[in-house]
């Protein structure tokens, strides 16, 4: 497997657990949906410094999404 197809995978991994987690910490209620909201938008805020940055934050930015549809 090519090294930019391995970082691109891992990438996409990472961003998927992510997403799993942080619903899972505000179902099991260890997180209130605030506070992980919070988070994720300080991270995204944190991240976006153009090019790969911007596209994680873009990332991040679904995730934010999805978690406030619950």
């Amino acid at each position: 497997m090519s090294d930019d197809v391995h970082q691109t995978a891992s990438a996409i991994a990472a961003f998927d657990a992510t997403q799993v987690a942080f619903v899972a910490l505000v179902k099991k209620g260890v997180l209130s949906k605030a506070e992980a909201e919070a988070i994720l938008r300080e991270a995204i805020e944190a991240i976006k410094t153009g090019g790969t940055g911007d596209r994680a934050a873009e990332l991040l930015t679904e995730v934010l999404e999805r978690l406030s549809t619950l």
